[in-house]
């Protein structure tokens, strides 16, 4: 019996498995994607009726991009299909990016779909797949953003992510069921990665390497068994590691994410970009040395003045003063800043910077606030007082000196907020290589 060549075969196999007439004129691609029209079960908007045997090219295709008539996009998110992925994807040699999110296939992830390894651009989010994540992932060497969120794999983190060396944009797998330590290796992606492992089953101390360092609360949230910084929660062998820089009054009645009170805040779902600022902290030194110079100076007239000049205040106004000191104050100062109290309470936010004046964040406000159309990123330094708390009238004198200053080398000042407990800076957030 003669021996049929292999690539013979696969050509058979693939016929067959789509029902397609011998003489079919549909490119390779095109018979690719005729079996994930096979492998859905549900197409409740009629999604794939356009896409036919007898066509020569799928490049018409609804949800297909193509250049040179090779596949490069395949994009089908919210379509309600039921179904599963199959392994034939992985034989579009030009897919650049594959984004079949918000859908509901269920099992795994075939193995062989990576072997696309020109993609850029994985979305297979909030689906049923479930398993764990192929090893040969590590083979997507071009792969710049990967979202597994919301499904139901499981197993340990995979070590081997932090061979993507082209990835930085997004790696979001919150919202599955991952167990284990977070592998330290993960310190190896660049700062500009998103991460994002919330709501899993990981344990362990959240490792202080590289840019995992820089990474706010939001992006452990959700996992109980995980201790250390920056989450609330010590680590039993480092019950003595400092989270904040306000330990005096841990239970914060008011519920800012600035990093204490995360579990207490509703974070809006999404993916952000966590890039680490030195110039911005060079822009909030400058602050910084203006409101001790301020400072300085308003003491010493002060003193010059003696104490018989100052003005007195009627009880009436220190009462006032003590009740919005202890419910807490939020003031906008530019006109053109939109941004509420309430907008920032639910964004999310992403460790910067860190000095002995405070923290700063990164702050992503998923849709912006009130009268806002995109997405706003502003700057928030979270105060660090020491041993002179500030009172609201001295500290709100010294913020409007501030607000005040206008120059192109000094960060603007949009809007702050005081609390007894709690003082905040908001500013715009300067971006790197902007200064």
């Amino acid at each position: 019996m003669a021996v049929i060549p292999f690539k013979v075969t696969a050509c058979l196999i693939l016929i067959t498995f789509t029902n397609l007439p011998l003489l079919s004129s549909l490119n390779a691609d095109g018979l690719a994607l005729l079996a994930l029209k096979a492998a859905i079960t549900t197409d409740p908007t009629d999604t794939l009726a356009s896409w036919s045997e007898t066509d020569p090219t799928p490049c018409h295709w609804h949800g297909i991009t193509c250049i040179n008539d090779r596949v490069t996009s395949l994009s089908l998110p919210d379509k309600n299909f039921t179904g599963y992925i199959p392994s034939e994807l992985g034989l579009l040699g030009s897919l650049t990016r594959l984004t079949l999110s918000r859908n509901n296939f269920s099992k795994s992830i075939p193995s062989h779909l990576l072997n696309a390894t020109a993609l850029r651009f994985l979305d297979l989010s909030q689906n049923s797949l479930s398993g764990l994540i192929p090893a040969n992932i590590v083979s997507l060497q071009a792969l710049t953003h990967l979202d597994l969120s919301s499904n139901c794999l499981n197993g340990s983190l995979p070590a081997s992510l932090s061979k993507l060396k082209s990835l930085t944009g997004t790696l979001n797998l919150s919202y599955n069921s991952f167990s284990g330590e977070i592998p330290g290796s993960y310190g190896f992606f660049p700062v500009t990665v998103s991460l994002d492992l919330r709501h899993n089953n990981l344990s362990g101390k959240v490792p202080l390497f590289g840019s995992l360092v820089n990474q706010g609360p939001t992006a452990f949230a959700g996992n109980p068994s995980l201790c250390g910084f920056p989450l609330q929660t010590p680590c039993p062998e480092a019950v003595n590691i400092t989270v904040s820089n306000n330990p005096e009054n841990p239970k914060d009645p008011n519920p800012f994410l600035f990093p204490r009170s995360v579990e207490k805040v509703k974070v809006k779902t999404g993916s952000v970009a966590v890039p680490l600022i030195s110039g911005f902290s060079v822009v909030i030194g400058v602050v910084s040395v203006s409101v001790w110079l301020y400072r300085k100076k308003r003491r010493a007239d002060e003193g010059k003045m003696g104490k018989e000049e100052k003005i007195e205040k009627s009880d009436s106004n220190e009462v006032a003063f003590n009740e919005e000191e202890q419910k807490g104050k939020f003031v906008v100062m530019d006109e053109g800043f939109n941004l509420e109290l309430e907008d920032l309470l639910r964004a999310s936010a992403y460790v910067v910077g860190k000095s002995r004046s405070g923290m700063v964040y990164k702050v992503v406000v998923g849709r912006g606030g009130t009268g806002t159309a995109m997405p706003a990123v502003v700057a928030v330094r979270r105060l660090s007082e020491g041993d002179a708390p500030w009172k609201l009238k001295e500290f709100e004198s010294e913020v409007d000196a501030i607000g005040r200053v206008h120059h192109p080398n000094i960060v603007k000042l949009r809007a702050y907020y005081f609390a007894h407990d709690e003082k905040l800076l908001v500013s715009d957030f300067i971006r790197n290589g902007s200064l």
